[in-house]
């Protein structure tokens, strides 16, 4: 008696072959929504994309004058403009990419009303693209800090690093497609949040080590999911970084649980979005 392996056929919708295509033709479409956006801003400007790229360079320029003014010395290691570096990094990545995200079905105009494109793939393209952006500004700005003299900057652990960036773009993603969905029906949702996340810069650990605040404070700040993004990657870069308020397990369960919301969003409200 031999076994025969079902076969997927065309009334099984849910086979693995049917699964499989569709991830395929949903990857392809998200790949050419990043294509046309990539094409869209150097279209509209090329000046502006580069501003993108190197926003976060000047901000960390402009705190660290301020900083280098009042003579703050950094939390931890030697080098400030590091220190820093390694904060104002993580917070780009998780601000950008969560609040561009938002106005992303907005701004597809007719896009969105082609037969294969859902409002998922649109604001998926988009975030992906920031992430992309997001990576190559890292690449640059350690990359400058390195070449000033600064040879900590490149990671001692570099997998905790990557690990990190990738943990925190998992949140920013995550917490971007709940805004996409809010976005497309409040217009001023973008303001709001954008207020709101750029605050987190206080609350974060860009300018503090969270171990170094008192037990009570750093109980409260631990509830902030990118404190512990922000955290993770930094200690990529420092071989004996104090990380007794770091919680990998509560990273990674928040962000999955934003993305389950966001899905479960997008799918719920799918019709009134296209």
């Amino acid at each position: 008696m031999t076994f025969t392996p079902p076969i997927d056929t065309p009334e099984d919708g849910f086979g693995p072959r049917r699964v499989a295509q569709g991830l395929r033709t949903q990857g392809r479409v998200v790949i050419a929504l990043m294509l046309r956006e990539m094409r869209l801003r150097s279209v509209h400007s090329r000046l502006s994309y580069l501003l993108a790229l190197v926003e976060p360079i000047l901000q960390l320029a402009m705190i660290m004058g301020i900083f280098s003014i009042i003579g703050r010395r950094p939390d931890f290691g030697t080098s400030l403009l590091l220190f820093l570096g390694t904060g104002i990094l993580p917070f780009f990545l998780f601000t950008h990419v969560s609040g561009r995200t938002t106005g992303a079905i907005r701004a597809s105009g007719l896009v969105r009303a082609l037969a294969p494109i859902q409002p998922l793939d649109i604001m998926l393209a988009r975030a992906l693209l920031e992430t992309a952006t997001l990576l190559i500004v890292a690449v640059l700005l350690f990359t400058a800090i390195y070449a000033m003299g600064i040879p900590e900057a490149i990671p001692i652990r570099p997998l905790l690093a990557i690990e990190g960036f990738a943990a925190t773009a998992l949140l920013a993603i995550s917490v971007g497609l709940i805004n996409g969905v809010i976005g497309a029906f409040f217009r001023l949702w973008a303001v709001v949040y954008g207020v709101l996340s750029r605050s987190l810069i206080f609350l974060s650990g860009v300018f503090f080590v969270p171990d170094f605040m008192p037990p009570q404070i750093r109980y409260w700040l631990s509830w902030n999911p990118l404190l512990h993004g922000l955290e993770w990657f930094r200690s990529g870069f420092y071989l004996t970084y104090p990380t007794l308020t770091l919680d990998k397990g509560y990273l990674l369960g928040f962000g999955l649980a934003a993305l389950l919301i966001g899905l479960a969003l997008e799918r719920v409200f799918r019709a009134r979005l296209i």
